[in-house]
């Protein structure tokens, strides 16, 4: 089923089936801004406060929503690439995008101006998982360098985790902070937030987060190689005094274009290229 809704007084779509219901905000960067599952357990790191804190081309990210997930494109970081501007954690999310209902499937799509890219991403279900397909296309008549990621921020708990189809022994690079003990795990609140990737890649990809407690296990994957490294954020209140874990599968690590081609590991699109790839979301209860 879909549907339109509200949350926190902003216009949303809702799609939902027996399993699960995930909500999108068309207005605020087509974000995902809630997923509970079928007992209505949020697993979404929600902001606090009763308003949302809209995100302009001009906010700062971290002071605005901050939560649940964001797509990030073509940068997390600022910077500025062959004279295009790539806003802090991207220009996407700070877009409206048009929504239209369409066979059973919602199309959000988005146009950048400043970066002359379409951006586009199709929701739906299929075997009570969610699917989302992108499509971003490249209009210029250059080779354009970004980075995609999923900024999916969710709620922590104690001895959440993050999981993935990497090898356990896969080499990792720190980005911030300075992490002990086993980096997957979120520590207890109060802590200090940290940010790592793994160095080498997995396809397809295949990642999530254990919660032990709730016994559920949350899985996202992708079906082909455009999305391939993996990044995990730990925020144990650090940041917003919020407590929660984020997996970031990419198109490229380090956090912007300019560092990932200093490591050669950018991801582009050529002139007038499509990329094309399916994020695939899902839950299961943890016997």
């Amino acid at each position: 089923m879909i549907k339109k809704s509200m949350y926190k007084g902003r216009e949303a779509i809702t799609i939902e089936c027996s399993r699960f219901s995930a909500v999108f905000l068309p207005s605020d960067g087509a974000k995902m801004a809630s997923f509970k599952t079928e007992d209505g357990t949020e697993l979404l790191a929600q902001a606090p406060g009763k308003e949302y804190k809209r995100l302009f081309l001009d906010s700062d990210y971290v002071e605005c929503e901050c939560s649940a997930f964001d797509d990030m494109f073509p940068t997390i970081d600022p910077c500025t690439i062959n004279g295009f501007e790539y806003l802090d954690h991207g220009e996407v999310c700070r877009r409206e995008h048009t929504a239209q209902i369409i066979d059973g499937a919602v199309c959000f799509t988005c146009f950048l101006p400043s970066l002359n890219i379409t951006y586009k991403k199709i929701a739906y279900i299929e075997n009570d998982e969610l699917l989302i397909k992108y499509i971003i296309e490249n209009h210029n008549d250059v080779r354009f360098p970004y980075i995609w990621a999923a900024h999916m921020m969710l709620k922590g708990e104690e001895g959440i985790h993050a999981v993935s189809n990497f090898p356990e022994d896969s080499e990792i690079k720190i980005m911030s902070g300075n992490p002990t003990g086993d980096v997957h795990f979120l520590p207890d609140f109060g802590n200090k937030c940290y940010k790592f990737y793994y160095t080498n890649t997995v396809t397809p990809l295949k990642c999530g987060v254990v919660y032990p407690k709730s016994k559920i296990e949350v899985s996202v994957e992708f079906d082909n190689d455009v999305i391939k490294y993996f990044g995990v954020w730990v925020n144990p209140g650090d940041i917003n005094e919020m407590y929660n874990i984020a997996i970031e599968p990419c198109s490229a690590p380090y956090d912007s274009p300019v560092n990932a081609e200093k490591e050669n590991v950018c991801s582009y699109l050529m002139p007038k290229e499509k990329a094309e790839f399916t994020l695939k979301m899902s839950y299961k209860k943890l016997v």
